[in-house]
C-alpha cells in the first residue's frame, strides 16, 4: 500500500472492537471545576515549568545509542530524521523522525514509554520566544498527513529528544540524544489558544526493554505495575457529528472533531479556559498497544555506514554514499565526513578527545571516469544555444587555442567564457594532468555547511562559511600552476573591459564530490575586487545567472520597496516601472506618490516567485569563466550544478587589503615565477 495524501485527512480514533466504555453523550454533564494558572507551556503533573531544573539526584539509567551537538552532524548520520529545520521529517508522505525538544507546546507528556507532544507548522515566536500557534492546523498539513500515514501504515518513528526538553526533568548526556523507535497510537485535535491545533501520542515500540531515559534504579518494565494492553482509553460518540472520540483529559470527554459544534467541550458543556491545567486521564496514559512483531522499522535505529564499505572500492572517495556521516564506533557520536580523506570523531573546534578516525582509500581517479565523452576532450568544441537565455559574442581569433565567448550586461558587467579543447587541456601541466595532481597533494581539503569541500590559499576572507586560509608560500605547484591561468584570465577580460586590472591574492579550491551542488549565491562583498575568475577540472558544470529577487520584482521578499529602483531590462513590470522612475524624474510625481504607485500597481498586483535565469553555460573541464563588473555581482547571482561525479573548481579573487588585518598581508602576497606563469596556451 503506497500511502497517499487524502483530500482531507481527519484525525479521528476508529471505534475499538472492545472499548473499555462507549455510548452516546445525550445531555451535557457537569464539568470538572477547573484550575487556572499563568503557565501555559505545561499543563500536568509529569510535566514541569521550563524554569525548573532538572533535580541532580534524577541521572538517567543508560546513555543515548547515538548523539549529536547539532542539527547538520544529526542529520548526515541518521537516515531517517534529515530535517535541519522543524521537529517533523518527513518524506514521501511519512513520518520517519521526530525531535522534541524546547518547546513541544501546552498539554505535552514524557515518561519512559509514553511521549505526548504538539505537531509543529503554522507557529510562529512571541516576545518571549515561546512558539505560539498563529492558524488553526488541519488533515491539508505535509507533517499532520505524514504523520496519519506513519500511524495507518504501522510505520515506526525514531525519536530525538534535546536537552532542552524539560519535561524529562533529569539532565540529558547532550544537545541532541537518540531515544528509541516509537509507534504513533493516537491524533487528535484540540483547542490551543484560538485556534485548533494537532496533538500526537508516541508508544515506544520495544517495551519489554528498559528505556535509557528512564530515572536510574527505576523499576524495570516488567516490575512496573498499572500497565497493560488490556487497559485501553475510553471513547464516546458525539451527539452532534457522530463521530468517536477518546477520552484525553480526567476534566471530562470531549469530541476531538475541529468541524463538530461540540469540539472541545467538556462532557458536551463548556470548553476549558485557554489558561485551564489539564490533567491526562489514567487510562490514557497507561494504555499500551498489543504486541505486533509484524511492525518493524525501515531503517536502523543506529545505521551502520561503515560495515557496507570495503577498501578496495578504489572509488569510494567520491560517490554520494560516502559523504554522509556515521556513527562512531567509540563514543556514539554522529560524524559528518567534514574532511576530504574521511571521518575524524574529534574536531579542532570543539572539546572531544576521541581517537577515531577512519580513512578512506585515496587513489586517483582517472579523468576518463568523470567525463563521458568518447574523447576526453574535443579537438574544437562545438556549441550551440538555447534560445530561451542569452547568446554569447563568439571570438575564435583573439585568444586561440581558446574559444572566447563573451555574454554582455548592459550598464551591469560581463561573463567572459573560455572554452578550452584537447590542444590546451593535454599540455604538459595543462588541465588534464592538473586534475590527478590535486588528488595526490594534501590539500587540507574539508567540508563546510554549503556541502562542498573547502580550502583557501593567499588572504583571508569569510565567506558564508568561515574557511581557514594558507599562505600561498606554503601552496602546493598544482595550485600555484591554477593561479597563473586564473590571473591571465582575469587580465584578459579587465583588459577587454578597458578597466584597470588589479591581480588576484585569494584563491578558493572547491572539490565537488558526487551530487554536490552549491545553490544561488554572489561575491559582491565590499571588500572584493569587480573580478572573479574559475578554472574547472573534472566533470562539466551548468552555471545559471539570474537577476537577484528584490531588482527583478522592485521589492523585497518581505514587500519592502526599493528606494532606489535600478529598473533593469529583464526585470519584472519593466515598461511600467521605467515609466514610473522617469515621471519621479522629471518632477511630474513626488516620491510620496511614486512609493504608492509602485505598491500598488507593483507590489500588491504582483506575484513572487524568482527571476529566470538568463545566462546558461555549459563550463567542461579545462575551461575558464570570468565575470568583471561590480553591477554583476550586485545585481544577479549564479548557481553551480556539475554532472554528479569530481569536479574541483578553483576560483581567484582580489581581496582589498585595507579590508583585511596587516598581520595577514603577507599571506595574499604572490610573485608567480616564470614554471607558473601561463601564457594562454
Amino acid at each position: 500500500m503506497s500511502p497517499k495524501k487524502p483530500t482531507r485527512a481527519t484525525a479521528t480514533t476508529k471505534p475499538q472492537p472492545q472499548p473499555v466504555t462507549s455510548g452516546r453523550i445525550t445531555r451535557p454533564r457537569k464539568p470538572h471545576p477547573l484550575k487556572s494558572t499563568t503557565s501555559t507551556r505545561t499543563s500536568n503533573p509529569a510535566a514541569h515549568t521550563p524554569n525548573q531544573p532538572p533535580l541532580p539526584d534524577q541521572e538517567t539509567e543508560g546513555h543515548p545509542p547515538a548523539w549529536a551537538e547539532n542539527r547538520p552532524e544529526l542529520c548526515d548520520a541518521l537516515p531517517w530524521f534529515r530535517s535541519v529545520q522543524g521537529g517533523v521529517y518527513h518524506n514521501g508522505n511519512i513520518c520517519w523522525g521526530f525531535l522534541i525538544d524546547a518547546d513541544c507546546g501546552i498539554r505535552s507528556y514524557l515518561d519512559d514509554e509514553v511521549i505526548i507532544t504538539r505537531v509543529g507548522g503554522g507557529c510562529t515566536k512571541d516576545a518571549d520566544g515561546n512558539l505560539v500557534l498563529i492558524k488553526d492546523q488541519d488533515g491539508d498539513s505535509a507533517a499532520i498527513t505524514s504523520i496519519l500515514n506513519s500511524k495507518e501504515l504501522k510505520v515506526p518513528v525514531g525519536i530525538i529528544i534535546g536537552n532542552r526538553n524539560t519535561l524529562l526533568n533529569r539532565p540529558l548526556p547532550h544537545r541532541y540524544n537518540v531515544m528509541a523507535y516509537f509507534r504513533i497510537t493516537h491524533v487528535w485535535y484540540e483547542r490551543i489558544g484560538r485556534k485548533t491545533g494537532a496533538k500526537v501520542r508516541f508508544e515506544k515500540l520495544d517495551l519489554g526493554r528498559k528505556s535509557w531515559w528512564a530515572a536510574k534504579h527505576s523499576p524495570s518494565p516488567e516490575k512496573n505495575p498499572g500497565y497493560g494492553h488490556a487497559k485501553q482509553p475510553e471513547q464516546l460518540r458525539c451527539k452532534a457529528c457522530d463521530q468517536h472520540s477518546i477520552r484525553i483529559y480526567d476534566e471530562g470527554w470531549m469530541c476531538l472533531q475541529p468541524s463538530c459544534e461540540l469540539f472541545w467541550m467538556i462532557n458536551g458543556g463548556s470548553s476549558p479556559p485557554p489558561s485551564a491545567v489539564l490533567t491526562f486521564h489514567e487510562k490514557f496514559l497507561k494504555s499500551r498497544l498489543p504486541p505486533d512483531p509484524t511492525i518493524q522499522p525501515h531503517y536502523s535505529l543506529v545505521p551502520d555506514l561503515l560495515s557496507t564499505l570495503k577498501d578496495t572500492d578504489s572509488d569510494a572517495l567520491s560517490k554520494r554514499i560516502t559523504w554522509k556521516g556515521i556513527i562512531c564506533p567509540l563514543c556514539r557520536r554522529c560524524i559528518s565526513r567534514r574532511y576530504w580523506w574521511g571521518w575524524r570523531c574529534a574536531d579542532d573546534n570543539d572539546s572531544s578527545n576521541c581517537p577515531f578516525e577512519h580513512i578512506l582509500p585515496i587513489r586517483p581517479i582517472a579523468l576518463r571516469w568523470v567525463i563521458d565523452d568518447m574523447e576526453t576532450s574535443p579537438i574544437k568544441r562545438a556549441l550551440s544555444w538555447d534560445a530561451k537565455f542569452m547568446v554569447p559574442e563568439i571570438d575564435d581569433v583573439s585568444l586561440y587555442p581558446y574559444r572566447k565567448l563573451t555574454y554582455t550586461i548592459p550598464g551591469v558587467g560581463s561573463i567572459m567564457h573560455l572554452v578550452a579543447n584537447r590542444e590546451i587541456n593535454t599540455r604538459c601541466n595543462g588541465p588534464d594532468e592538473l586534475f590527478g595532481q590535486l588528488q595526490c597533494e594534501e590539500l587540507g581539503l574539508r567540508r563546510y555547511p554549503l556541502a562542498q569541500s573547502m580550502e583557501k590559499q593567499g588572504m583571508p576572507y569569510k565567506y558564508v562559511v568561515s574557511v581557514a586560509s594558507k599562505a600561498f608560500n606554503e601552496a602546493c605547484p598544482p595550485i600555484l600552476r591554477a593561479m597563473g591561468r586564473l590571473t591571465w584570465a582575469s587580465k584578459q577580460a579587465v583588459l577587454a573591459a578597458g578597466d584597470t586590472f588589479l591581480p588576484p591574492n585569494e584563491m578558493l579550491l572547491l572539490g565537488y564530490l558526487e551530487d554536490m551542488r552549491i545553490g544561488y549565491h554572489d561575491d559582491g562583498e565590499s571588500a572584493l575586487g569587480p573580478t572573479i575568475s574559475t578554472l574547472s577540472l573534472g566533470a562539466k558544470s551548468t552555471m545559471l545567472v539570474r537577476m537577484k529577487y528584490k531588482y527583478y520584482h522592485g521589492y523585497s521578499r518581505a514587500k519592502n520597496l526599493l528606494a532606489d529602483d535600478p529598473v533593469m531590462p529583464g526585470c519584472k513590470n519593466y515598461t511600467r516601472r521605467r515609466e514610473l522612475k522617469a515621471r519621479l524624474q522629471d518632477g511630474s510625481i513626488d516620491r510620496e506618490m511614486y512609493d504608492e504607485l509602485r505598491r500598488e500597481g507593483i507590489v500588491r498586483k504582483g506575484a513572487g516567485g524568482e527571476a529566470t535565469p538568463c545566462i546558461k553555460m555549459e563550463v567542461n573541464h579545462g575551461d575558464l569563466v570570468v565575470m568583471h563588473g561590480e553591477g554583476l555581482q550586485r545585481f544577479y547571482e549564479h548557481s553551480v550544478i556539475p554532472d554528479k561525479r569530481l569536479r574541483f573548481a578553483l576560483t581567484a579573487r582580489h581581496i582589498k587589503p585595507e579590508f583585511v588585518d596587516v598581520k595577514e598581508i603577507e599571506k595574499g602576497r604572490l610573485e608567480l615565477g616564470r614554471e607558473w606563469v601561463y601564457d594562454g596556451k
